[in-house]
């Protein structure tokens, strides 16, 4: 394919517009997160100046030496006394456990007393001998004789039932006594002695600290001044994280748009591609069309008429369609047009024949007279002279060419054969090109075939 061809091809496509996509401004995205490191450079050295002069300030190492001696005094007596307390806890634990116990234990003897005026078996034993001296005595009457008898019996029942409260009783003494033990052990655990050494080593600490007032003052101010930097600088780092995250964001939108626009792009050439091909396929069709739609035989049929004319002179080419003669336009008016086929053929001639080659005659001119005026000589040249373009053109009409003059008519009466042949099959000959053309079409059409190399045909 040519340059012009390629230029031509590549103008069918129609100019995708691109939208412009913003991409994130990395250059203010640095200088911002160079901006704040850069603050928060300055706030480090503003944290190490105040970091040495903490160091300025330093009570004796005596001093302190004596100071972490006491606090560790101080810390272990804590300990003693978190032991102490712990013990407390885990006996008052105890203690009112026990007395829940109890409780319940008293409520239930409660619950069984409170029916009768007994509260112990003695009582009931005491009533019992009583009422059965009364009776050994024989004074009392029948009525009341039976009346105390049954007395007794329902007393006897109830101290039967009066020996498990004894036993609750007997258990709630000895939760009593558990309880009494116990508080003794708590009072065991409040050590004044260690209470009087705790109070002894804060108030020693006390006079340091004070002592030492002034200086642990300003160490904590200092101290306050570099927290507070601190805090400034944690906000700078959260905001570079934020604008890093922000950053971040965008960009990724970015390369998502970038994505989705390229995508589209793709998808639109693709279409333009498609359509091209569809138009490509719909030209070469209407060529197909086209060619096959100029009369058949056309070409050979111009080529007999040019052979007669150069055979016979007098010969008359009769009209031609519009067909074939805008077939003819498209051939050299001087030389007779070979096949389809433009690959070098070799012909053999006869020993006897010459070929002469004519400068400026039209090889179709016919046998014309020489000297004008003058009779033309009957003698025949001793050898039969052909142009080569009219052997071309027998050979393509697979006529044989006269070898001498007087095989012409015989070569005249063959060409009017074929002639007559080829205009009688002219029509026939078209309609079936016309057929296989509009075949060839609906077969690009229902396939879509890629010509290719269908510039370097044309």
């Amino acid at each position: 394919m040519t340059s012009d061809s390629t230029t031509s091809e590549t103008s069918n496509f129609k100019f995708i517009q691109r939208r412009f996509i913003k991409r994130p401004d990395d250059k203010a995205y640095k200088e911002s997160i160079e901006s704040l490191k850069q603050e928060i450079k300055k706030l480090d050295l503003a944290s190490n100046e105040l970091t040495a002069q903490i160091a300025k300030y330093q009570i004796d190492q005596k001093v302190m030496d004596e100071r972490n001696r006491l606090t560790g005094e101080l810390k272990a007596l804590i300990a003693k006394q978190s032991g102490s307390k712990n013990e407390r806890n885990a006996l008052n634990a105890q203690i009112k456990a026990i007395d829940a116990q109890m409780k319940k234990k008293i409520a239930e003897i409660n619950q069984q007393t409170s029916k009768n005026n007994f509260k112990s078996i003695a009582e009931i034993d005491e009533r019992i001998n009583s009422l059965d001296k009364l009776i050994d005595a024989g004074d009392l009457k029948l009525v009341d004789e039976r009346k105390y008898v049954k007395e007794m019996s329902s007393l006897r029942k109830l101290r039967r039932d009066f020996g498990s409260i004894e036993q609750t009783q007997a258990s709630i003494d000895q939760d009593k006594a558990k309880i009494a033990d116990l508080k003794k052990k708590i009072a065991a655990t409040h050590n004044k002695e260690l209470n009087a050494e705790f109070d002894a080593i804060q108030k020693k600490l006390d006079d340091i600290n004070e002592s030492n007032k002034s200086i642990i003052s300003k160490r904590n101010v200092i101290y306050d001044k570099r927290n507070e930097i601190k805090k400034q600088r944690d906000g700078l780092y959260d905001e570079i994280r934020k604008v890093k995250g922000e950053f971040d964001e965008k960009f990724a939108n970015f390369k998502k748009q970038m994505a989705e626009e390229k995508q589209k792009r793709e998808e639109e050439m693709k279409a333009q591609i498609e359509e091209e091909k569809k138009a490509k396929l719909k030209r070469r069709a209407e060529k197909e069309l086209a060619e096959a739609s100029i009369p058949a035989f056309t070409k050979e049929i111009n080529t007999i008429h040019r052979l007669l004319t150069y055979f016979d002179p007098s010969y008359v080419k009769p009209t031609t369609t519009t067909a074939a003669k805008e077939m003819s336009q498209t051939m050299n008016g001087k030389s007779i047009p070979s096949s389809t086929n433009n690959a070098i053929r070799t012909i053999e001639f006869p020993e006897d024949l010459v070929i002469v080659k004519k400068e400026q005659e039209d090889f179709f001119v016919g046998s014309k007279k020489k000297n004008k005026g003058k009779k033309q000589s009957s003698t025949k040249p001793k050898n039969f002279n052909v142009a080569p373009d009219v052997v071309v053109g027998l050979s393509d009409l697979t006529i044989p060419f006269p070898t001498k003059e007087e095989d012409v008519p015989e070569t005249i009466k063959t060409l009017k054969e074929a002639l007559v042949a080829l205009e009688e099959k002219q029509d026939e000959q078209t309609k079936i090109n016309i057929e296989r053309a509009q075949a060839r079409i609906a077969k690009f059409e229902v396939e879509e075939v890629e010509l290719e190399g269908e510039e370097e045909e044309e």
